[in-house]
């Protein structure tokens, strides 16, 4: 009787809170797939940025030389500083934060989505919330999109009870224009989130309630003047595109990647997605004509940012990536998931843990998410070159580590050690230069991050045994030895072609000859292929120019021309030199099913027909390359 009178009051208790604690549930497991490995967790590049920036004595100061210098609004810079001057600059403390805020996206996600359509569809979005890899990584690192994202749903959530419920108490006007400001002093896109949304407001408010309504967009505009010369300066600075910037202009592709991107590249999700979206937009097609006003604005508020990002990039600055878009992908979710009716039943239910087993299934295994994590190569080098310091002694080691000065000096403050280290990106060098390094170098040892392939192949001719090699996110780590050793690792090659000049005569008077030309899948049918073109000559003359050249056609279409010439490596007269072109193929194509299309040639070009530069030998090989390099945002297969 007790136990039947218990659970009879358990499935009331349910009954009643179902909803409730599905979301706790969800909520749960967000916080899981947030927190999980985070105390091991180390520093990402824009991280490491951050913290860089945290060491001014004055705000006048942090504002001058970290934040005017950035790009990004003054907001999360100026909090972490203030933060850290309470907490100190380990990975957690800094972090916390962004942890919370990124949880607190969850349920508010709910509230947003339940506000708009329904709790059902609440309890959707939520769940994508807590299972996407692209929330779970902004909600761990210190960057503006997890707190832009948390001010973006703030502001939605009061707009919504302004413009939805008419409710148009001070408090609700007040908190909408307060949280339109912070998106502004946050990121710039979240600031053209909160505009669009103002100017969307303005335009379907009724009369009745304009003048209020107004007085929340001008607040936030007057709670933002403060910032307006900070964004002018900015404005003049630039971004991160242009011939000095690292980020290209944006393709079409964009658009088929960006979707393949936020459901993890996986069948499984694209398939239970696509069955929860048609099923309901056909059970409940009657919906659309009490739907489609807010599924309209809910497409042109998120399509809006990225057009304009799409074609400001293409036309003025590159400066469209996913992060950006991130403020209005919850108006994506909102539409996919809007047809999804209020009804409760336990199908609702079964998809539910449908999607989020399959988003956790594909952020685990295919996605490999926790493994990336943890392969930010910054923290690893430097551990390594400890570690090698102390099995080779410091003397005997050449430690060439490409980062950033401060990144280095904090993991040196860090681990309380010194690293004499001879290569920083603040100071790039020519090939000629970078070789001249290497000569000079009387260690036994060569520990190497973040360098280029060439750089690499130049260190290979000096230390030709690979003891060490780690693959990480954007980059390897790999120690290199002059003598051979047990530890060594041969990696076998997966095409090898050597070609001797002493059977092929003079060819001065020829200005084209091939070495090699074959279709891709002869090599691999894997995009993560390192290609490896090799010239051996010797010149007479180091103002004579020579070319070695690789071509790759898509579909006979030429789409990357690759040369490097002998003006840019010859040293001295009558020695042998080396030309290499190492190739990622990764690089141009980010679907390996492409790869039965394309087709390779490699040939010298001798434009001025010289006969000051004498090819002696040649040889093409390929390698498996890193499949992790790009894996935090591109498919791994």
């Amino acid at each position: 009787m007790f136990l039947t009178d218990f659970f009879n009051k358990l499935k009331l208790f349910y009954k009643k809170n179902a909803n409730l604690i599905w979301l706790a549930t969800i909520t749960l497991i967000g916080a899981i797939t947030r927190l999980y490995g985070i105390l091991d967790l180390p520093f990402t590049d824009d991280e490491l940025g951050v913290e860089a920036r945290l060491h001014y004595t004055t705000f006048s100061q942090l504002i001058q030389e970290g934040v005017l210098c950035e790009g990004h609004p003054a907001g999360v810079q100026v909090f972490i500083w203030y933060w850290s001057k309470m907490v100190g600059y380990s990975e957690l403390a800094l972090r916390l934060p962004f942890l919370i805020l990124g949880i607190l996206c969850i349920p508010l996600a709910y509230k947003v989505a339940s506000k708009w359509f329904n709790e059902n569809v609440g309890l959707f979005v939520a769940a994508y919330f807590a299972t996407s890899q692209y929330m779970i990584f902004h909600s761990v690192v210190i960057r503006p999109y997890i707190p832009g994202l948390f001010f973006s749903l703030c502001m939605l959530w009061y707009w919504s009870k302004l413009l939805f419920d008419s409710d148009y108490r001070w408090k609700n006007i007040f908190l909408m224009g307060l949280f339109g400001a912070l998106c502004a002093y946050t990121h710039q896109f979240s600031m053209f989130f909160a505009f669009l949304l103002g100017l969307a407001g303005l335009i379907i408010v009724n009369k009745k309630y304009f003048w209020k309504y107004l007085i929340a967009c001008l607040l936030a505009v007057v709670l933002y003047i403060p910032h307006i010369s900070i964004l002018i300066r900015q404005i003049q600075i630039g971004g991160v595109g242009g011939p000095d910037g690292w980020l290209g202009k944006p393709t079409p592709e964009f658009f088929i990647v960006y979707p393949k991107y936020i459901f993890h590249f996986s069948r499984y999700v694209y398939i239970t997605v696509a069955f929860i979206i048609g099923f309901y937009a056909i059970k409940n097609i009657r919906l659309l004509k009490l739907l489609w006003k807010k599924q309209l604005l809910a497409l042109l508020l998120f399509l809006i940012p990225l057009l304009t990002a799409y074609f400001y990039s293409i036309y003025v600055n590159p400066v469209l990536q996913f992060n950006i878009l991130i403020f209005s992908f919850p108006f994506l979710l909102l539409l996919l998931f809007s047809m999804i009716d209020d009804k409760p039943d336990i199908l609702k239910k079964g998809l539910l843990l449908l999607l989020m087993v399959s988003m956790l299934y594909s952020l685990i295994y295919q996605r490999k998410h926790y493994e990336l994590m943890n392969r930010q190569w910054f923290e690893l080098s430097v551990k390594k070159a400890i570690e090698c310091k102390k099995t080779y002694g410091e003397q005997n080691v050449s430690i060439m580590l490409c980062m950033e000065k401060p990144f280095l000096n904090y993991y040196e403050r860090k681990y309380n050690e010194s690293i004499k280290n001879l290569v920083y990106v603040e100071t790039p060098f020519t090939n000629k230069a970078f070789h001249a390094l290497v000569e000079q170098q009387q260690s036994d040892y060569v520990l190497a991050g973040n360098l280029s392939d060439l750089q690499l192949l130049m260190i290979k001719e000096k230390y030709p045994y690979l003891l060490y090699c780690e693959k990480c996110f954007t980059t390897e780590i790999l120690l290199f030895s002059k003598h051979p050793s047990p530890q060594q690792i041969n990696y076998t090659p997966l095409y090898n072609f050597n070609l001797s000049f002493d059977s092929i005569g003079d060819i001065s008077k020829k200005e084209y000859f091939m070495i090699d030309e074959f279709p891709f899948l002869k090599i691999n049918d894997s995009r993560f292929t390192l290609l490896i073109a090799t010239v051996e000559y010797i010149n007479e003359d180091t103002n004579a120019n020579f070319h070695l050249v690789i071509e790759t056609y898509f579909k006979q279409q030429l789409i990357e021309w690759r040369p490097i010439d002998t003006k840019n490596i010859s040293r001295n007269v009558n020695e042998k030199h080396f030309l290499y072109i190492p190739l990622r193929y990764e690089l141009l194509f980010k679907n390996s099913r492409k790869m039965k299309d394309v087709y390779v040639k490699i040939f010298l070009w001798n434009p001025d027909k010289t006969k000051a530069v004498k090819p002696l030998n040649a040889s093409v090989t390929a390698y498996k390359d890193n499949e992790f390099i790009y894996g935090l945002v591109e498919c791994l297969q």
